[in-house]
């Protein structure tokens, strides 16, 4: 039987949600990467700082005992006690108090955690229905970000489908909510690119607003806005009723325009210099050498690290994946992005679209890479980034060997962006393209629920 178009795409959520839902059981409580902290950021949204503590001590679950002790596995007594202990706290003790912005980075979580109190229910399902909102939003979203898609719908499709991907998006971590986001925002923009005629005033809202979570939630991918410029200027056609920007008005203004953006990226740099990323990037600026040294030396000491923990390394980055299996699904990836059908020959990039593409992924690898600048400098200073200390920047950019601390995750809200510039060259029928998709996921993900069964679970 053939499958249509939107039916794949239901498909293909159907089983993000699913393969979702088995990753957040099959890890246990407090084995998903700063959980208490995000309980904590998302106790203080709602201006109740002891939301947390109170979640710990009702599920009863000391946390630190497993991570980074393979012998070490799950207590099934504890945790069937766990699943049956009623909570420490009162309701009126978890519901908010004030809501203050920052509760955006984590809604999904809240929604899932307060229906969870407001219900009574034990804390660790309070936690899972937590994760199972964050679980359900970025699925949606990610529906909507494939049904959007023009070209290129497997490679979008195997990277919201990494093991990684899906295990930050059950968490309730603020990942959750940042990476579909970017997913949609870059799927959007090849929406706009491809398939709308006129792109207005609405279109231009939904990008910005998008554009905008995504770097409240976390500054350095700010960058990713830079693939609107992928957007041909024929078809932008915004009118504000007092002017109308279309082609000849962004000809005529682009350049005193990116003149004042400039003046005022400068002027906003030199009024917060205080910040650690301004800092950072003021750093590697002046001592550009030493910093194109670290990057480089990052690189040399973290490459097959970062690369296996884009694609799969769970828990507390202590159950990878084999370096053969990961390489074996970058390889897969790249095969997709070649793959071209009758109507993607219609929808070539340009040189111009692949130097955005390139460039904005560079820009975004660099800046999120020194974001983990001031983590390094202070555990090789003073042994904690939580402890109280002042450097110098250019001093202590030589007092490292390298940027520490960076992780897979970080790169994956913008890794599609290699792999859809690679020019479509290899035509592919739909059933073997559909056939080599569903090989690939289903060998990815009876590998990994054997890994973490293995990991946590037998003795």
């Amino acid at each position: 039987m053939k499958i249509d178009l939107k039916q794949k795409e239901k498909i293909i959520a159907l089983y993000i949600f699913i393969v979702g839902i088995l990753i957040s059981v099959a890890v246990p409580v407090w084995q998903t990467p700063d959980e208490y902290t995000h309980l904590r950021m998302i106790g203080a949204s709602l201006g109740r700082e002891d939301f947390a503590e109170n979640i710990y001590e009702s599920i009863g679950i000391p946390h630190g005992r497993i991570e980074h002790n393979y012998d070490e596995k799950v207590d099934l007594g504890e945790y069937k006690n766990m699943l049956f202990r009623k909570p420490d706290y009162k309701r009126m003790d978890m519901l908010p108090h004030m809501i203050y912005p920052s509760v955006i980075k984590h809604f999904p979580a809240v929604i899932g955690i307060l229906l969870g109190v407001l219900l009574g229910v034990p804390s660790y399902f309070a936690l899972q229905l937590g994760e199972l909102c964050c679980l359900l939003f970025y699925t949606i979203i990610c529906y909507y970000s494939l049904k959007i898609m023009p070209l290129k719908k497997e490679v979008m499709a195997v990277i919201m489908l990494f093991p990684m991907s899906v295990h930050q998006a059950g968490s309730i971590g603020y990942d959750s909510v940042l990476l579909p986001l970017c997913f949609f925002l870059t799927a959007f923009v090849f929406y706009l690119k491809y398939e709308k005629d006129v792109v207005g005033l609405k279109d231009i809202a939904v990008l910005f607003s998008t554009w905008l979570i995504i770097t409240y939630i976390k500054v350095p991918y700010v960058f990713l806005i830079l693939l609107m410029l992928i957007i041909p200027l024929e078809k932008i056609d915004i009118n504000l009723g007092f002017i109308r920007i279309n082609e000849n008005c962004i000809k005529k203004i682009r350049v005193p325009a990116g003149c004042i953006i400039l003046i005022l990226g400068l002027v906003m740099a030199y009024l917060f210099r205080g910040n650690t990323h301004i800092q950072n990037v003021y750093g590697f600026i002046v001592e550009w050498r030493r910093g194109l040294y670290l990057l480089g030396e990052t690189g040399r000491t973290w490459t097959e690290f970062l690369m296996i923990s884009t694609v799969g390394n769970l828990g507390w980055l202590d159950s990878p994946m084999s370096f053969s299996s990961v390489l074996l699904v970058y390889v897969c990836l790249f095969i997709f992005a070649l793959k071209r059908d009758d109507v993607d020959k219609h929808r070539k990039l340009k040189k111009w679209d692949v130097f955005i593409l390139l460039g904005t992924m560079l820009l975004l690898c660099i800046f999120v890479t020194l974001s983990m600048v001031n983590h390094t400098i202070m555990v090789t200073l003073f042994g904690s980034e939580y402890v109280e200390g002042t450097y110098e920047i250019r001093e202590a950019m030589y007092q490292i060997p390298y940027i520490g601390g960076v992780q897979g995750r970080y790169y994956l809200p913008f890794i599609s962006l290699l792999f859809l510039a690679v020019p479509q060259k290899l035509y592919a029928g739909e059933k073997v393209v559909r056939t080599a998709f569903v090989i690939l996921e289903a060998g990815i993900y009876i590998y990994i629920m054997c890994l973490l069964i293995q990991r946590y679970w037998i003795l």
